[in-house]
C-alpha cells in the first residue's frame, strides 16, 4: 500500500493561491476526507496528488518518496471524478476489464476480478446490460468500480457522489467503506458534504480559502473545533456562535450575551480554563444545538433568557430558534417538545460542552496556542 505526504504545497493560478503552504500527512491504508466548501482548494490539492496538476511548490511523496514530477500513469493511483467516466458504448463487464486488457493481465485473472468487483459493488446482474442502460447512481457504481478493480495502491475519489440521489449516496458511504476494507487502500476522499466526511474518513482535513484549517479525526474536527471556521462547518445545524464579553474577577467570572442576559462561569471549569488564555474580553462562546437544555422562563438556574422566533420538526426531532437583537440560537429538542413563536425559555449549556473563541482571530481558546491556520 501507500503513505502519502503534503510537505509545504501551494499552488498559484496567476495571482490566486488555490492552495496555500500546505502540509499533510496520510498514513497507510487511512481514509481521509478532504473537506470544505466550493473553492477551497480540495480538488486542486487531490489534482497534484494525481499528478494532473503539478505543485507551485513543496513536494508530495508516496511512501517517503519525491513523486512531486511524476506523471500521473506512473503513480499508481485510481482516480474516480465527479461525472462517472465510463464508455458508455461497451457494457458493464467490458468497463470493468478494459483497464486489466490494456495491461496484460491473462484472461482468467481478468474474469476472477471482474466477477469479485462486480459482487463488490452489487452489479453482479448487470455484467452483460450496455452500459449506457445503467441508471446514473448504477453508473457511478460502475465508474467506482473500474477504478477499484486495477488495485491501485492509493485511491482517490473527487465528490463522487454529488450527482447521485440522497437515498443512494447514504447507501454508497457504507458500501465505499467496505471497498475500503475489503481492498486494504489508501483513499483520499473530496467533499463538501461534512456528513459524508464525518461518516467515511479516519480523518479529516478541513480547508478554507485554500489553507488547512484543522486535521483530525471526526470526534476532534466536531467536538474540539479549531476555529470559528470548523465549529460553522461541521455540524447539522451548525455549533451556535454567539458574541460575549468576560466580565468579573478571579472565581466570580461571567460571561455576558447583550439581550440574551449573563452566565456566571465555575472557577474550576473547562470553561474557565479557557478563559485564562483570552487576550481580550471580546470573545465568540460556541455550543452545539444537541448540547443544549430548554426550560420555561420561570426557572431559577442561571442561564439565557430568549424568545423562540422559529420552529422546525424534522422527523423524531425538532430544531428550535431563539433571538433577540444580536443573539441567535439553535436548539435541538426531541419531537414531544412543544413551544410556541415568541414564548420565552430558560436556555442552558452544560460548561464541559462550550467553547471560547477570539473574536479577532476566530482562534480556540482553549491550551494557549494559536488554534487556527491563517
Amino acid at each position: 500500500m501507500a503513505s502519502i505526504e503534503l510537505i509545504n504545497l501551494s499552488k498559484t493560478f496567476g495571482s490566486a493561491k488555490a492552495v496555500n503552504d500546505l502540509t499533510l500527512n496520510v498514513r497507510d491504508n487511512e481514509f481521509v476526507a478532504l473537506l470544505g466548501p466550493s473553492g477551497c482548494g480540495k480538488s486542486t490539492t487531490m489534482n497534484m496528488i494525481a499528478g494532473i496538476e503539478h505543485p507551485t511548490s513543496g513536494e508530495i511523496r508516496f511512501d517517503g518518496r519525491d513523486i512531486s514530477g511524476l506523471p500521473a500513469n506512473k503513480r499508481g493511483i485510481g482516480f474516480v471524478f465527479q461525472n462517472y467516466a465510463i464508455f458508455t458504448h461497451l457494457s458493464v463487464r467490458e468497463n470493468l476489464a478494459f483497464a486489466l486488457r490494456v495491461r496484460g493481465l491473462p484472461g482468467k485473472e481478468i474474469n476472477r476480478r471482474v466477477v469479485a468487483i462486480a459482487d463488490l459493488m452489487r452489479l453482479s446482474d448487470k455484467l452483460d446490460r450496455p452500459s449506457a442502460r445503467l441508471s446514473v447512481n448504477e453508473m457511478q457504481k460502475l465508474a467506482i468500480g473500474r477504478s477499484a478493480i486495477a488495485e491501485p495502491a492509493i485511491f482517490l475519489l473527487d465528490e463522487p457522489l454529488s450527482n447521485v440521489d440522497a437515498a443512494f449516496r447514504a447507501f454508497m458511504r457504507t458500501e465505499l467503506k467496505h471497498l475500503q476494507h475489503a481492498l486494504k487502500q489508501t483513499m483520499v476522499y473530496v467533499t463538501h458534504d461534512q456528513i459524508e466526511a464525518m461518516s467515511l474518513a479516519d480523518r479529516i482535513a478541513v480547508m478554507n480559502n485554500g489553507v488547512l484549517q484543522q486535521f483530525g479525526t471526526p470526534e476532534e474536527v466536531y467536538n474540539s473545533p479549531a476555529n470559528t471556521f470548523v465549529a460553522n462547518f461541521m455540524g447539522s445545524p451548525s455549533m451556535n456562535l454567539i458574541p460575549a464579553v468576560i466580565g468579573g474577577e478571579g472565581g466570580n467570572r461571567a460571561l455576558t450575551f447583550k439581550e440574551a442576559g449573563s452566565l456566571p462561569v465555575s472557577a474550576d471549569s473547562p470553561l474557565a480554563r479557557s478563559l485564562q488564555w483570552a487576550k481580550s474580553p471580546d470573545v465568540v462562546f460556541g455550543v452545539r444545538p444537541e448540547d443544549i437544555e430548554l426550560a420555561s422562563a420561570g426557572d431559577k438556574r442561571p442561564g439565557l433568557l430568549l424568545p423562540a422566533t422559529f420552529v422546525e420538526p424534522i422527523g423524531p426531532r425538532t430544531t428550535i430558534h431563539f433571538g433577540a437583537g444580536s443573539v441567535r440560537m439553535k436548539a435541538i429538542t426531541e419531537k414531544r417538545f412543544r413551544t410556541g413563536l415568541g414564548e420565552m425559555h430558560k436556555i442552558f449549556m452544560p460548561e464541559g460542552k462550550c467553547h471560547l473563541f477570539d473574536r479577532a482571530s476566530g482562534a480556540a481558546l482553549r491550551t494557549g496556542e494559536l488554534h487556527v491556520h491563517a
